[in-house]
């Protein structure tokens, strides 16, 4: 093969490469163009309403027992209610819809403090807080070379976040929640033929607290008899393992004569 042919050869190579990519571009452009972005554009419509009716009638959202992590928490009230399109506080262009945010706080007023012993455990404390965004301070208690006792406070003020976004390169829409319960994070992705009317009102449920449709699995019957079967074997293994040590225990006092010997003796003293 000449030069010319090997560079004929690569140019051809890469000549199907663009036109495979352009070709996979224009076929994502047409599905977010016909199956995403009027989805999107009505999920805004219909959230941005929501939070606006939410402010205005400013109809109290009560949440009891919110966190099993800190019960101290108490009794939160579910308020000022956001929503933007660019990540930040304004809309980005309505024909380009790539994001939704709504974000809100479960707060109530005061703060409340505790104390953990153990660098390994203070560590862990220090960076879930600042994962999950809270307003904290804290005070080494102990001495100038070692961190083996902190003090806590903690706002009782929880940031929440809903957020839809689009994923373009795999036609989805991906829904990532923070802080809605339990400091806990929720992650789901949705095809286009999944966002309707009734998605919106499971979402909508959920944001206000009414159901958590949103967060249930989807377990199908055969699923969940997978499942029990399969933690039914793990139950009866772990009682065939408690079951077995135990006799293993009853066969060395038995099977040695050594200890037996000894026992009488101590008997007989």
């Amino acid at each position: 093969m000449s030069i010319l042919d090997e560079l004929r050869q690569k140019a051809d190579q890469k000549k199907a490469e663009q036109l495979q990519q352009e070709s996979t571009r224009q076929n994502l452009e047409a599905i977010y163009q016909s199956a995403l972005l009027p989805k999107m554009q009505y999920f805004y419509d219909c959230l941005n309403e929501t939070i606006k009716h939410l402010n205005f009638l400013e109809e109290a959202i009560l949440i009891n027992n919110y966190s099993s992590r800190y019960p101290q928490f108490g009794q939160l009230c579910q308020k000022n209610y956001k929503i933007n399109t660019d990540g930040y506080s304004g809309l980005a262009d309505y024909n380009r819809l790539m994001q939704i945010n709504v974000s809100f706080f479960c707060e109530a007023d005061g703060e409340f403090t505790y104390t953990l012993e153990s660098k390994r455990l203070i560590e862990a404390e220090v960076a879930f807080l600042h994962a999950r965004r809270l307003g904290f301070s804290w005070k080494n208690k102990g001495t100038a070379t070692a961190m083996e006792c902190a003090s806590f406070t903690i706002r009782r003020k929880i940031p929440v976040s809903f957020k839809l976004e689009i994923d373009y390169l795999l036609s989805l829409l991906k829904v990532t929640i923070n802080n809605h319960e339990n400091l806990e994070f929720f992650f789901k992705n949705y095809l286009p033929e999944q966002l309707d009317d009734d998605l919106l009102d499971v979402l909508v449920s959920y944001l206000m607290r009414r159901d958590n449709r949103l967060i249930r699995l989807d377990i199908s019957d055969a699923h969940k008899t997978t499942i029990q079967n399969q933690l039914a074997f793990q139950q009866r293994a772990d009682l065939d393992k408690i079951n077995y040590e135990e006799d293993s225990k009853a066969s060395f006092k038995i099977a040695n004569p050594v200890k037996a010997i000894f026992s009488k003796c101590s008997k007989k003293n």
